[in-house]
């Protein structure tokens, strides 16, 4: 009867059983990130469906300039949501709300600054990233819309945290569905009946992206939060920001670092031909399905271990973590089955070109191997975040991106050419797994110990 329960929020973290409260926190989340690898996919089927690599290839140079809006949201989302799940735990829900308006807010005015600089430099920035006479227009007609909605996503982003802290993790789903099934709905309308091409994905995510928004302020004013976005919270002191910042900046610089290493590698790419960009970018798509389904089950852990980490109840704690790195390792073992399977049916519905097609098939197998060492990295990063323990959480966020992967890229691409290319991210992707498994000895030691001693808990 008790797996049946209806638990609100704050019961799911703090009462439900443990295996009960990791499931129904993660699901949504998992459901939620699906939805926007569904979305990150559905730019790339519909403009494939011109069968012009030119046009999926310029999709493939902007998005990493859009996710700059996800690593700016993830600033405060992942320094906001932290530090508010563990003000509940502690019953200090006054904190917890004004961190919420100043997370909010701070989030929405970086990211309008963010917007102005890049389109003052946008054409200088497009020539950069790798646009080449064939694909700088259509690249262009992209960004040039999907720019418009940045500061819309990097706030959505922002709520779906927030909401997350509290355990609210259904509505977090909901905010992201909505804003996949409205991309969805208005990609073959504007890409193909309006014939806007590549301009047409970009202003179906936008609009997708404003009603999304639209939602998680109505949350937000609603009465089944304790949270808040009203200007009247807004109130900032020195712990809150230091807490928010110290969690948060690893993870944006992170996600920043993922764009650049992305935009490194479409340059890379290009060397090789139009049709390696547009093979890296299905790629990308292709793989990003698990990759986003194993983040969202250590994702799914943050509040619960952030809550329980605040309450003192550790042992709730260190049963969370072990649940979560078991089925965290079991959906990497499961993905490597069905992209070895069917990996090269799945590039294959995005494009009929035989080149672009052995490209992407290429980087997806060796994308493959580097699968199995996630889950493991994914629940110690998310961990460390959760407890606020940001060293160790800033080791891992950025090992893959900046400390290894980057070197690697050019290294490995210089002795092997394309080979050395593929490989790099699995290589580095096996590395950061071992430097986090290091790291863990010491999670598992506070865990396990941090009930004896108070003094544990500021380590």
């Amino acid at each position: 009867m008790n797996e049946k329960k209806k638990y609100s929020g704050v019961e799911l973290m703090g009462t439900a059983p443990v295996g009960t409260a990791i499931i129904r926190l993660a699901l949504p989340m998992m459901v939620a990130m699906l939805a926007q690898a569904i979305y990150g996919i559905t730019d790339a089927f519909f403009i494939g469906q011109t069968n012009d690599p030119n046009m999926i290839a310029a999709v493939s140079l902007a998005f990493p300039l859009y996710m700059f809006s996800i690593a700016l949201g993830n600033v405060f989302a992942i320094g906001g949501s932290s530090y508010i799940s563990r003000m509940l735990g502690e019953k200090k829900n006054d904190e917890a709300r004004n961190t919420s308006a100043v997370s909010f807010y701070s989030g929405f005015g970086v990211a309008v600054l963010m917007v102005i600089a890049l389109w003052i430099f946008k054409t200088p920035i497009l020539w950069m990233i790798g646009a080449s006479n064939a694909t700088f227009a259509y690249t262009d007609d992209y960004f040039s819309a999907v720019l418009l909605g940045m500061a819309f996503a990097a706030t959505g982003i922002i709520m779906s945290g927030q909401m997350r802290s509290e355990g609210a993790a259904q509505k977090a789903m909901i905010l992201q569905l909505i804003g996949v099934v409205m991309n969805i709905i208005l990609d073959p309308v504007f890409i193909i009946w309006f014939g806007w091409g590549t301009a047409g994905a970009g202003w179906a995510t936008v609009v997708a992206q404003f009603v999304s928004f639209i939602y998680g302020i109505h949350y937000f004013f609603s009465k089944s939060t304790v949270l808040s976005i009203k200007p009247m919270h807004y109130k900032p002191n020195g712990t809150m920001m230091g807490q928010m910042l110290s969690i948060g900046i690893p993870a944006g610089i992170s996600n920043f670092f993922m764009s650049v290493a992305n935009i490194l590698a479409n340059r890379i790419a290009a060397d090789y031909g139009d049709h390696v960009v547009a093979g890296y970018g299905i790629q990308m798509r292709v793989g990003s399905i698990f990759f986003l389904l194993i983040l969202a089950l250590a994702i799914g852990f943050q509040p619960f271990a952030g809550y329980n980490y605040g309450a003192k109840q550790f042992d709730r704690l260190h049963k969370g973590f072990k649940l979560t790195l078991i089925y965290t390792t079991a959906l990497c073992l499961f993905g490597c089955a069905v992209l070895s399977l069917f990996g090269d049916n799945l590039m294959k519905v995005f494009i009929d070109d035989p080149h672009t097609i052995e490209a992407g098939a290429a980087l997806l197998w060796a994308f493959i191997w580097g699968l199995p060492f996630l889950g493991v990295q994914m629940t110690l990063m998310v961990s460390f975040q959760a407890l606020g323990k940001p060293i160790q959480a800033t080791i891992i966020t950025l090992g893959r991106q900046l400390l290894f992967y980057l070197p690697l890229l050019y290294l490995l691409n210089y002795l092997f050419g394309f080979d050395g290319f593929a490989w790099s991210q699995p290589a580095a992707d096996v590395l950061t797994t071992g430097i986090a498994v290091v790291l863990g000895f010491s999670l598992l030691k506070l865990m396990r110990g941090a009930g004896d001693s108070a003094t544990v808990l500021t380590t």
